[in-house]
Formats: structure tokens, C-alpha cells, sequence
């Protein structure tokens, strides 16, 4: 394990000093994009095994790995929240829980001193109770996940008796037993937190009460709980799910031929002279996506974005000189129906619809989209597939 400074690793140094960190790493001269079609949670999950130095002579500041912003504006692209954006992007390294993006999203979030990154969430109709309820039942579905994947991790390891006498084979069973039994305790605390919330000294029609739950009321509650935790999550979904389409829509629209070639650009659109490669792809990168398309055609990139507001945390008057700023960016933009029109050309109709929840036959999202926003329930064994199916 390599030495970085004053920290043992990589690792200590990103959640030790992570501002430290960051500034190291954008003043390596040596840094370099890794473009390519791959979800942002493969390659993070790549980066973060170096992080770990697992892939130790790579390093990160003497090394040729990228550390960019270009997660956060792929993130955007697919229709996260800007903090969602920059928890996924520049501070994918953080542990899941200190900036915590998506449990902000959902709830509500009133922002930094300066306002930045407000958000207003989607769960109005509710109470203070029953929302700290449902933050509880997203703890405790997360400490499920990890507890189950570290049961599958050690089922897989005690099989392999060949490995038995390698000298970290003993201490590898041991971390994951002890991850079993802190993600254990972890969900059953989360469990416990709804108890106590809703039970003890209370208060009906304005008259204090001790309250208690017997078994089938508490499971009764807990369903209720999953059930409004549902419903805020369809909600959130369906607007990062159009916001989605949108990044789609112009990334669709900047990829068009017959436009003036960008870098690597001559190959990606129109017929392949050299036939390095299939229409529509980049040669060792593959097809292209938010974030090649970003880089190899910049300009088209730009006149396919979406027009830009100014924020209504500004001040009238500033607000005001703002927007004539940005007005000028947006004169170079083709708009949207031009957009939308290139669509249907091009049979991509599926980019116009928006997505909805009727009153009666619930939201109009499919399987695959939904799997998109929630990853995490369509991944490994244990409660969650269990709690997805219950939804």
C-alpha cells in the first residue's frame, strides 16, 4: 500500500482531507479523460478499487486515472438533482451517508448558507413523523442490501477451499463476518428508531398518552410506511425519468450528421473510411454517450443543451442582469422543436413522451426505466429485491 503525503493510502487521504484531495489530483498535469459508453457506477466502482489501492501501481497522483467533473455533468444528463450530481461525480469517493444526494431529493433539502442546491422535494402530504419514518425504512433497506451482499461474499469465499491457505484468507472471512453482523445491527437500529417514534409518550387530539404497538400493529405500520416511502419515490422518479429524456434528446440531436467534425468526429458520424470502426461509434471507446459526445463535439454539444434560467434565489435586480447574460448563451441554441422534430425523423419518439402517474392506474414507467432510477433494487439477493417486490 503506497504512502500518499502524510496519509497510509489513497483511501485515508480522500476521507481524511477530501478538499486536499481533489485540488491534488486537478493539479496533476497528467491527468486524462476516460470517455467511454460505461455506467458512471462501473467506472467509479473501477476508480474506487484503485482508490483502495487494490490496483496499487496505477496510484492516483502519479498515475495516468482521470478525476474529472465529467460523472457530475453525465449525472445531469441523466436527470439527477445537481447535489445528486456532485455526490455520483466529483465526491463519488465519500462513504454513502455524508452528503446522502437522493434521501435529500426525495425529502426536501434547504441548501447551503447561500441557498445553493435548495430543493423542495416530494413529500408535502406527509407529516414530520411519518417522513423521519420513511428515512428510516431507507436506512434500513441500504443495511439490508450490504448485509446480504457480504452473506453472499462470504458463501462464495468459504467455498473455495483452495483458498484456505493463502495467509489473507482468514482475515478476508473475518471482515465480512463482522460487516454482517454492524449491517445486522444497523437495519434492526433503523427498525427500532420507527418503534420508539411512534410509541411511548404521544399525543392525541391534543391529550398526552402512552402509546405501545403489539406485533401486527407495528407490521401494519411498517407496511404503511413502505407504502408512502413508494410514493414519494414514484414521484422523484418521474421527473428525473423526463429530465432523463431531455439529456437524451440533445445528446440524440448533437450526434446528427453532416455537422462539422469535432476531435475523433469524422469517425463516429456518417461512413467509416478506414472502417477502424461500426457507425456511430469511437474507435477503443465504443458507441458514443453523454459524456464522449461532450468531449469529441463540444460545439454541437453546446447548441443541443437545454436554454439556461437564472436562479430565483438571486436578487430581483441581479437575477435580471443574470438572465441577459445567459440570454446570450442561449442565442446560440437551436430550440426545441427543432429537437423534437429531429426525433421523430430519426424514430426516437419515445424521447417526447413524459412520463405520469395517473390517479387510478399509477405511474406510467416502465420496469427498465424505474430500474435506472433505483439500481439498488434490481441488484444481488436479500431485502432488496424483497422490499421492490412488495412495491
Amino acid at each position: 500500500m503506497s504512502k500518499c503525503g502524510k496519509y497510509n493510502s489513497s483511501a485515508e487521504w480522500a476521507k481524511t482531507d477530501p478538499e486536499g484531495f481533489i485540488e491534488a489530483i486537478n493539479k496533476n498535469k497528467n491527468m486524462r479523460g476516460l470517455v467511454n459508453k460505461a455506467s458512471p457506477k462501473t467506472l467509479k466502482g473501477f476508480m474506487g478499487a484503485l482508490g483502495k489501492d487494490l490496483l496499487d501501481p496505477f496510484g492516483w497522483l502519479g498515475g495516468d486515472i482521470v478525476f474529472s467533473t465529467l460523472f457530475s455533468a453525465e449525472a445531469e444528463k441523466r436527470g439527477k438533482t445537481r447535489l445528486e450530481a456532485l455526490d455520483e461525480g466529483l465526491l463519488w469517493f465519500l462513504p454513502k451517508g455524508v452528503i446522502d444526494a437522493q434521501k435529500k431529493a426525495l425529502f426536501g433539502y434547504e441548501g447551503t448558507p447561500s441557498g445553493a442546491y435548495k430543493m423542495e422535494g416530494y413529500a408535502g402530504a406527509y407529516n414530520a413523523d411519518q417522513i423521519s419514518d420513511m428515512k428510516d425504512v431507507l436506512d434500513m433497506e441500504d443495511a439490508d442490501r450490504k448485509y446480504w451482499s457480504n452473506k453472499d461474499q462470504l458463501r462464495e469465499i468459504e467455498a473455495k477451499i483452495e483458498l484456505s491457505d493463502n495467509l489473507d484468507y482468514a482475515a478476508i472471512k473475518e471482515r465480512l463476518k463482522s460487516n454482517i453482523e454492524k449491517y445486522g445491527n444497523a437495519a434492526s437500529d433503523s427498525v427500532m428508531e420507527i418503534y420508539e417514534r411512534n410509541t411511548g409518550l404521544q399525543t392525541e387530539d391534543g391529550a398526552p398518552i402512552m402509546k405501545d404497538m403489539y406485533r401486527e400493529e407495528f407490521k401494519t405500520l411498517l407496511g404503511e410506511t413502505e407504502k408512502n416511502l413508494w410514493d414519494v419515490q414514484q414521484q422523484y422518479a418521474i421527473d428525473e425519468i423526463n429530465r432523463s429524456k431531455q439529456g437524451d434528446l440533445n445528446t440524440l440531436y448533437a450526434n446528427r450528421e453532416g455537422t462539422t467534425p469535432g476531435i475523433f468526429d469524422w469517425m463516429a458520424k456518417g461512413t467509416h473510411a478506414l472502417g477502424l470502426t461500426e457507425k456511430g461509434q469511437i474507435p477503443f471507446l465504443g458507441e458514443r454517450g453523454n459524456i464522449s459526445t461532450a468531449i469529441t463535439d463540444p460545439y454541437d454539444s453546446y447548441r443541443a443543451s437545454s436554454p439556461k434560467t437564472a436562479s430565483e434565489r438571486l436578487p430581483a435586480g441581479i437575477k435580471q442582469g443574470w438572465q441577459k447574460v445567459l440570454d446570450l448563451w442561449n442565442m446560440g441554441l437551436v430550440s426545441q422543436e427543432e429537437k423534437e422534430q429531429y426525433a421523430i425523423d430519426m424514430g426516437r419518439e419515445d424521447l417526447l413522451y413524459k412520463e405520469y402517474k395517473h390517479p387510478i392506474y399509477g405511474s406510467s414507467f416502465s420496469p427498465e426505466q424505474i430500474s435506472r432510477v433505483f439500481p439498488e433494487y434490481f441488484e444481488g439477493a436479500g431485502g432488496g429485491i424483497a422490499s421492490l417486490k412488495k412495491k
